[in-house]
């Protein structure tokens, strides 16, 4: 009687091997080892890949790092070229996914499910009537997508979570058990935070924005940059680390980034992302705060405050023995983040004050008009007042709603002085504006970028 075989064996060989993914962490550790000096024979014995896949890699090493300084933690898992509408859907789906957590925006499986289906039909409806492929947004093609894109479950929910005023409580007696157990002084206490910066937007009822928006082209007044601001309780404010989409622009081809008031990095998008945070924290935190603490003869023993945002790695606590970085609980963000009680507004209406101040120097001469000024004003321009608004941000951080109110009556007389006719509550809208969702046009100008 014979014996059936379990499984199949191709002559002369053995079964065939499941392919392995390989995603952008493992890319990168092969271009690293690579560069270290590892020989590609050595690499492909020590991960099982072939020797050819090792070097195609190599070969597209400049295109996997700019993957990589793109990503914000997704770890894109490839195995095969994918095609098609519902491929560049993907792709838009996962643009719109990181700014939604950029934003801190809650995420349901019915909401991700609408956005996919409304981006598939604005790229089909932009292919016309020769594209016949169809897509339903079912719960297994979802799964599949969070495979793909590296989407964990506990950036969706069903709802906001609210935050827990108890529980904010309970971690600011954690947190002053941390300092006094560990001995901190007030200047070595540090916390940052990112802000959105939307540098040449105006007043939504001057008429220079409501031309501007008729306009074609929309796009100087939703150019943004991600600005990350911070400082210690003693009052000293770290030089900000400034994120445009650009690497070089063209007003700042003659200048040397080294010299700007501004640490200087770019992206497509303009977003934090985990290396760009990762690169701060250790180029120009850590070497700052360490000539600070020499100079004031404080022992460089830090603390560093932040939130929970996709943009903050997790494992920064590991990367220095003198600086221990505590995580705010999530969802409380709005309770417990210091920079989020005054400083970054109280930045934001120096930042327009300057803005509007120049307008009116430029234009007190019949030759130039708020347009031309408007016009001309470029990022060069943008980090000068970033630099005056940031130096104006006193140590007085919680004491911003009068202190904020007076510098939002001065900009209204600078808007009026240009014939704006705008009001207070203009002014506060903008200080205060947050960018709502990215429309499907949006997105895929992103993705053109």
């Amino acid at each position: 009687m014979s014996v059936k075989r379990k499984s199949m064996t191709p002559p002369g060989g053995s079964a065939k091997k499941q392919r392995k993914a390989i995603n952008l962490e493992m890319k990168m550790k092969i271009i690293n080892d690579y560069e270290a000096g590892k020989k590609v024979k050595a690499i492909a014995r020590d991960l099982e890949l072939a020797h050819l896949t090792i070097s195609t890699i190599l070969k597209d090493k400049d295109r996997v790092k700019e993957a990589v300084q793109a990503s914000t933690g997704f770890k894109a898992i490839i195995t095969r070229q994918r095609k098609g509408l519902i491929h560049e859907m993907e792709k838009l789906l996962a643009i719109w996914f990181d700014d939604q957590i950029q934003k801190r925006m809650p995420m349901s499986l019915l909401i991700i499910q609408a956005k996919a289906h409304s981006i598939f039909e604005t790229l089909k409806a932009r292919e016309g009537e020769e594209s016949t492929e169809t897509f339903t947004a079912s719960c297994g093609w979802f799964q599949r997508f969070c495979r793909r894109f590296n989407v964990h479950n506990q950036s969706i929910s069903g709802e906001a979570a609210s935050a827990d005023v108890e529980a904010a409580e309970k971690f600011v007696d954690q947190f002053d058990e941390i300092i006094e157990k560990g001995g901190y002084r007030p200047e070595q206490i540090f916390n940052v935070d990112e802000t959105r910066l939307f540098w040449k937007k105006m007043p939504e009822r001057s008429y220079i924005h409501k031309e501007a928006k008729a306009m074609p082209s929309f796009k100087a007044f939703k150019d943004r940059v991600t600005l990350l601001l911070g400082g210690n309780v003693a009052g000293f404010k770290l030089k900000p680390f400034l994120i445009h989409r650009s690497e070089n622009p063209r007003a700042l081809k003659q200048v040397s980034k080294h010299t700007l008031p501004v640490y200087y990095r770019a992206n497509s998008k303009a977003w934090m992302t985990q290396a760009l945070f990762e690169d701060w924290f250790i180029t120009c935190f850590i070497p700052s705060v360490k000539h600070y603490c020499l100079e004031k003869g404080v022992p460089f023993k830090i603390i560093l405050l932040l939130d929970n945002a996709p943009g903050h790695p997790q494992h920064l606590d590991d990367l220095h023995p003198d600086v221990k970085v505590v995580y705010l609980p999530k969802n409380m963000t709005a309770i417990l983040q210091p920079m989020d009680q005054g400083a970054i507004a109280m930045f934001k209406a120096y930042y327009l004050r300057a803005t509007f101040s120049k307008a009116v120097a430029a234009t007190e001469s019949d030759e130039v008009t708020l347009r031309d000024f408007w016009k001309s004003y470029n990022i060069s321009h943008c980090i000068k007042n970033i630099e005056s608004a940031w130096e104006g941000v006193t140590e007085k951080w919680f004491d911003k709603d009068d202190h904020v109110n007076v510098i939002n009556k001065k900009i209204v007389e600078l808007a009026n002085a240009l014939n704006l006719d705008v009001e207070v509550k203009d002014i506060e809208e903008l200080v205060e504006y947050v960018e709502g969702e990215l429309t499907n046009e949006d997105l895929i100008e992103l993705e053109a970028q």
